[in-house]
């Protein structure tokens, strides 16, 4: 018979787990065909949302950080553009969506669309002044935005069906998506 997990334990463990998720999902769709040549869906961001609503901030942060990191080993983009722009647009992402999150004023698929545009804006500005040395790559802000709001959307509403799961199973709140 096994003894339950002391608290601690218990979520190094979630997180570990949402780590591992994240990572998956993340290799799962870098095998999906793009929508469109610069456009992924994010479903990775699901783990991370959903550690900001189960643990919090610094958990969240912790399965965002070793999500990209971890990601970028597999994949062989460590230290490349793209390793720089997945890195950027995901911590910016995550204060965004940690700060709406913290007001409690709105839902998680609303603090998901605000973490996808973010996330993309924050991949355009290094792009922009960091990689290109020019504003040529904002002609595309707008397809990149709306498409932001989209994923947004989904990976929203995904994440509170899994919440939804979680609370009737632990006791986690899936609180309404809206927002």
């Amino acid at each position: 018979m096994s003894r339950p997990l002391p608290p601690a334990e218990r979520r190094e463990a979630r997180q570990g787990a949402l780590i591992v998720i994240g990572l998956l999902l993340f290799l799962f769709e870098a095998f999906l065909p793009k929508p469109l040549p610069w456009m992924k869906f994010g479903l990775a961001n699901i783990a991370t949302l959903i550690a900001l609503y189960w643990m919090g901030f610094r958990a969240a942060f912790t399965v965002a950080f070793f999500r990209i990191l971890i990601g970028a080993v597999f994949t062989g983009t460590m230290f490349t553009p793209g390793f720089l722009l997945s890195l950027s647009g995901g911590f910016l992402a995550l204060a965004a969506m940690g700060v709406l999150h913290r007001l409690r004023i709105f839902g998680i698929v609303s603090v998901s669309v605000a973490g996808a545009l973010a996330h993309n804006a924050g991949q355009l500005l290094v792009a922009a002044y960091l990689l290109f040395a020019n504003n040529m790559v904002l002609y595309i802000a707008p397809y990149l935005l709306a498409s932001g709001v989209f994923t947004g959307v989904v990976i929203g509403y995904l994440s509170w069906r899994v919440l939804q799961r979680l609370e009737r199973e632990d006791g986690v709140g899936g609180e309404n998506p809206g927002g």
